[in-house]
């Protein structure tokens, strides 16, 4: 068994590796280049389209850090109190930058702010000035992010794999995407509990949108928290390895 978690593969690539390992079983994550047209099974929980047989996409096939296992969806009280903002690990579009630019106004003090960078992101030093705000806190490359999720009313984030740790949770949540890529996401979206407003959207629109959040009633919260809980997204991991066994 070979597993490719490679973003892009070559129909090249995946020729080479079938004449050094013809008796292999190739299975490849996350994988939207052409050479899933050669892998035996193809794992895309990112994306929703299935044209080919072996290749099985969607929130079925999400494969949910162990951790978050042990934790229960939060409880929606009746005002929002503090919010989660995560843009994984690079954030190429500087969204920590900007919702830190927005935050750290008079206006938004009552509200506490946990702002989480990742490992790939450049100008940590600058962001973690941040924290000179007492309702704002700024943290690098956390390790126990469920517990960090868990403690929030609603969360602020981009369209890769931090939407379904947040669905799991049932954290109403605003999402942007990252890059073009990030568009074909088709899990974060509006009809599944989440409030997408697209890729670079303007500061204004930003804003916007996280006023309308913190001031969203407990009804409307429980809205959204009902729909994001009512994926399966616990149960992925047992389906994918069921469909690896069965090759």
């Amino acid at each position: 068994m070979f597993i490719n978690d490679i973003l892009t593969t070559s129909i090249d690539y995946m020729i080479a590796l079938r004449t050094v390992l013809p008796n292999a079983k190739i299975i490849n994550f996350e994988d939207d280049g052409e050479g899933v047209f050669k892998a035996d099974l193809v794992f895309n929980a990112l994306f929703q389209e299935n044209t080919l047989p072996q290749v099985k996409a969607g929130e079925k096939y999400y494969i949910s850090g162990k951790t978050f296992m042990f934790y229960e969806p939060i409880q929606i009280k009746e005002h929002v109190e503090k919010v989660f903002i995560s843009f994984g690990g690079a954030d190429p579009q500087n969204y920590s930058d900007r919702l830190l630019s927005i935050i750290s106004k008079p206006e938004y003090q009552k509200y506490y702010f946990v702002v989480v960078l990742g490992r790939a992101k450049y100008n940590v030093d600058a962001l973690m000035k941040f924290n000179k705000y007492e309702n704002i806190e700024v943290l690098y490359d956390v390790s126990n992010m469920p517990e960090l999720m868990s403690s929030c009313d609603v969360a602020v984030t981009s369209r890769g794999r931090t939407g379904y740790e947040l669905a799991i949770l049932g954290i109403p949540a605003i999402a942007m995407a990252q890059n073009q890529r990030e568009e074909k996401h088709g899990f974060v979206c509006n009809e599944n509990g989440f409030t997408y407003i697209g890729l670079n959207p303007t500061d204004e629109i930003i804003e916007g949108t996280l006023k309308m959040y913190l001031e969203l009633t407990k009804e409307s919260r429980m809205k959204f928290h009902n729909m994001l809980l009512s994926h399966d997204l616990r149960g992925g991991r047992k389906r994918v390895m069921g469909l690896i066994n069965n090759l």
